[in-house]
């Protein structure tokens, strides 16, 4: 839909890009790394903090899709989308797996499969500013909740999704005895998954402990002659054990600089769980799931047991980490959730039909109707927002980034640094700016996403040097410690400026280029 409008902006001096996720100012984020595989680096550096540092394999598979988007012909906006496309069919394809060994008879595994897939919120009624009766989704801001953004959702989400509940399928298929090149390459996964997307491996491991808890201490305490069972126990353990290098690894990377913001900033801006309100956004599922559950244990079907643990884990660490500052809570609500919750809603519905005969598939048309209705709340919500994105032409520099389409002239600019500015260069220049250079340019800056080290300082330090209120002295320190050679000036920073030129404030600027709407100073 969005690339259809790609030739019909209203404000012709803007430049179309295909972006994703566009509230959030993580987009270029991702693209800066994409970008870096696609010129060829082998590490990820962190392009949004002006600190030396050593490449890492944090968001090492952001190069690795650069890499493969390259190699393809695609530029680095269509190297992420290639992701989403990748992942979203291999997701669809998982659960199809799942839900094909976990129930008989075709009628209810696309059952299942259409219950997890359309799951999704209440109906929130609400009036709109001239006072008109409005449908809407409850917590609309956290996509990962949403029937129709979900499925191709951000790549290294999905990746994780993908991946873990692979790894789940295989554990369950196998009986939880796996062993030779089969647990060798679930062990290869595992770690891929940990440092690509790591509450996707500490939610899985955490199941398979529990699995496995029972089994071990009824061993340990009553030993018996059940080779399979002391197999099962082996197995699982080794499983667990040899995947904690990576987050071993990403332990230890985030308590080294730069890394270390990407924990300092959920320290100080968590992202909690408005928890009722994640319920009704989660919608009946929810509900259905709890029931479903419920029967599960009833019945001791210990083939639906992991889903249950799942979902129990989920909600474990989103509590543990509301108390401990260390992470996220809503992290922990971006493991596929829905999936388990789908399956477990439908094995209620199942057993229920047994009962309740044709009430059962009302209950079911009914669920299916509401959720394809709030699909296509959501859907004419998207629509509608990109519809007057096409049309907007305020503010000229946009905050978050992503809400408005960049000028054209402002892109030049951007380009300028990309063709001229070194590896080694550190651009000074206001938020929005700083969030593109690094995803258009390729280039470092010292200031521009929560990845930035000092971010609320740097930020307070960007100000005052664009309203002019440091010394020649101070200046020139300000700008050599922080390594800084090119300095961006436009809409933001003229707003800061108040209009006045930089060399009015501080004389021994350079000015190498310019246009209409940028000056750049060395």
């Amino acid at each position: 839909f969005e690339l259809s409008h790609a030739n019909k902006l209203y404000d012709q001096n803007r430049e179309f890009i295909l972006e994703h996720n566009f509230y959030w100012p993580d987009f270029n984020l991702y693209l800066s790394k994409i970008r870096q595989g696609w010129q060829g680096e082998l590490t990820a550096r962190e392009l949004y903090t002006s600190e030396p540092h050593r490449g890492s394999l944090i968001q090492e598979f952001y190069l690795v899709l650069g890499l493969m988007g390259k190699n393809v012909g695609l530029d680095p906006n269509f190297s992420y989308q290639l992701g989403r496309l990748i992942l979203s069919p291999l997701l669809l394809l998982i659960v199809i797996l799942l839900v094909s060994y976990l129930f008989r008879g075709a009628l209810w595994q696309i059952l299942t499969f259409i219950i997890v897939f359309v799951s999704g919120s209440f109906p929130r009624i609400y009036t709109d500013s001239q006072g008109a009766l409005q449908v809407g989704r409850f917590m609309e801001w956290w996509s990962n909740i949403d029937a129709v953004q979900r499925i191709t959702f951000v790549p290294h989400i999905l990746f994780g999704q993908v991946v873990s509940f692979f790894i789940l399928y295989q554990f369950i298929v196998n009986k939880f005895n796996i062993s030779g090149k089969k647990i060798a390459l679930l062990i290869f996964l595992g770690n891929a998954a940990g440092l690509v997307f790591p509450p996707s491996l500490i939610t899985l491991n955490s199941v398979l402990l529990l699995i496995l808890f029972i089994p071990l201490v009824k061993t340990l305490i009553l030993p018996t002659g059940d080779k399979t069972r002391k197999l099962q126990i082996v197995s699982n353990i080794i499983f667990i054990v040899l995947t904690l290098p990576s987050l071993l690894y990403i332990f230890i990377i985030t308590k080294i600089p730069p890394w270390t913001a990407l924990i300092d900033f959920h320290r100080t801006h968590p992202m909690m769980i408005p928890f009722w309100e994640y319920i009704l956004g989660t919608g009946p599922i929810f509900f259905l799931g709890i029931l479903g559950a419920m029967t599960v244990v009833l019945n001791r079907d210990r083939k639906f047991q992991p889903f249950i643990l799942w979902v129990l884990v989920t909600f474990l660490f989103a509590i543990l980490f509301t108390h401990l500052k260390e992470q996220s809570p809503l992290r922990f609500t971006q493991t596929g959730l829905f999936i388990p919750l789908g399956i477990l809603g439908t094995y209620f519905l199942q057993k229920t039909s047994k009962v309740l005969g044709k009430i059962t598939s009302i209950i079911v048309a009914l669920y299916i109707l509401e959720n394809l209705y709030m699909m296509k709340v959501s859907l004419d919500w998207q629509t509608t927002f990109i519809t007057q994105r096409v049309g907007a032409n305020i503010p000229a520099v946009p905050y978050p980034p992503q809400t408005l389409y960049p000028l054209k002239n402002w892109m030049e600019g951007i380009r300028f640094l990309r063709d001229n500015a070194t590896k080694e260069d550190v651009i000074l220049a206001e938020i929005t700016a700083g969030n593109f250079i690094p995803a258009y340019a390729g280039k470092t800056v010292y200031f521009g996403q929560s990845n930035t080290i000092d971010f609320e300082e740097k930020q307070l330090n960007v100000q005052k040097f664009y309203r002019g209120e440091l010394t020649p002295e101070s200046v020139q320190s300000f700008l050599h410690e922080s390594k800084v050679t090119y300095i961006f000036f436009s809409t933001q920073e003229k707003d800061l400026s108040q209009g006045r030129d930089l060399v009015t404030f501080y004389p021994t600027l350079k000015k190498v280029y310019s246009n209409d709407n940028v000056i750049i100073y060395r």
